[in-house]
């Protein structure tokens, strides 16, 4: 009974002390950067008398959901079909159901003819529906790419992407990607592409990896990307195989043993491994001019988000 009436109570005396902020002409601020838990810790011993104290850890988790939107085109109206694009984003979705936390219900998935440039940005449109400051978005794309190097343009090319004059009007544009994610509220957002001529989603810098791994905060928003090459052609791996950029990201998730995981350190794995054996040469940094603040997606074990939650109730 006792313990019942200082919960009571530390509820009562934080409704006084926002009513009396409120009053005070304080406005709620937009935008602002959140902590991933907030301890605060409070000394009611003078209500238990003289038993000694007695000290409350009331922790806050402000984390929010993981969604997650696969784009993977095996089958081709017009282009060459590809082997294991399709395999590729259904055995990162497993991995990501089974050690972080992903549900089906936040996963938005779109294969082979289904990869429509209309449903693409339908999907974005919901996601930007749905989105939170809170939340997390994995994007992972895995299909033909296209380049035009006298506009210096990348393109996702959809299920019914042309070929020959005026084939670019019936692709998904680089530059229209960026602006989808430039326009959503997630908190983070970890942009995957696996397909030729990727790594022209990146408008500048690409060469490089923004950011000082210390200074990284989970509680800044990020943006950004990882492509499995550059401005060339990508291999889709063996019939009924993952693709060498597949097989190295998915291998390293199913590896992870650290509680928490920064997309920075997927990115310098996956980075090593597929160019130590390919001739490929993938690409992870920020995305520029999309909202980017200095922070870094974290891909939390199943376990460890377990018992954050145990921890809340």
């Amino acid at each position: 009974m006792k313990k019942i009436f200082i919960l009571f109570f530390l509820v009562l005396l934080s409704n006084i002390t926002l009513f009396a902020q409120n009053n005070e002409g304080e406005k709620p601020k937009e935008n602002r950067a959140f902590k991933t838990s907030t301890l605060h810790n409070f000394d009611v011993s003078y209500l238990l008398g003289s038993g000694g104290v007695e000290e409350f850890d009331l922790t806050v988790s402000e984390s929010g959901k993981n969604y997650l939107m696969i784009i993977a085109i095996d089958k081709y109206k017009h282009w060459k079909s590809l082997a294991n694009a399709v395999k590729d984003a259904r055995d990162l979705k497993a991995v990501l159901k089974e050690k972080y936390g992903f549900i089906d219900e936040n996963i938005f998935e779109y294969l082979n003819e289904e990869a429509s440039p209309e449903n693409i940005r339908d999907a974005f449109e919901s996601l930007k529906a749905k989105a939170t400051p809170q939340d997390n978005l994995l994007i992972y794309y895995s299909g033909h790419g296209s380049y035009d190097p006298s506009f210096d343009l990348g393109y996702w090319v959809p299920s019914n992407g042309r070929l020959g004059g005026n084939a670019t009007s019936t692709y998904v544009p680089n530059d229209h990607i960026r602006n989808y994610v430039k326009a959503l509220d997630f908190r983070h957002i970890f942009l995957i592409a696996d397909a030729c001529f990727s790594g022209s989603l990146f408008a500048t810098e690409a060469g490089k990896r923004g950011g000082n791994e210390e200074e990284v905060k989970e509680s800044l928003k990020s943006r950004w990307g990882l492509s499995s090459g550059n401005l060339e052609e990508v291999s889709d791996g063996e019939k009924g195989k993952n693709s060498p950029f597949a097989t190295a990201l998915i291998n390293y998730l199913k590896s992870n043993l650290k509680d928490r995981l920064r997309a920075s350190e997927i990115i310098d794995y996956v980075k090593a491994q597929v160019t130590a054996n390919t001739q490929q040469t993938p690409i992870g940094n920020h995305l520029a001019g999309v909202g980017h603040e200095g922070g870094s997606f974290i891909f939390t074990l199943t376990g460890e988000a377990e018992a954050v939650e145990k921890k809340k109730k």
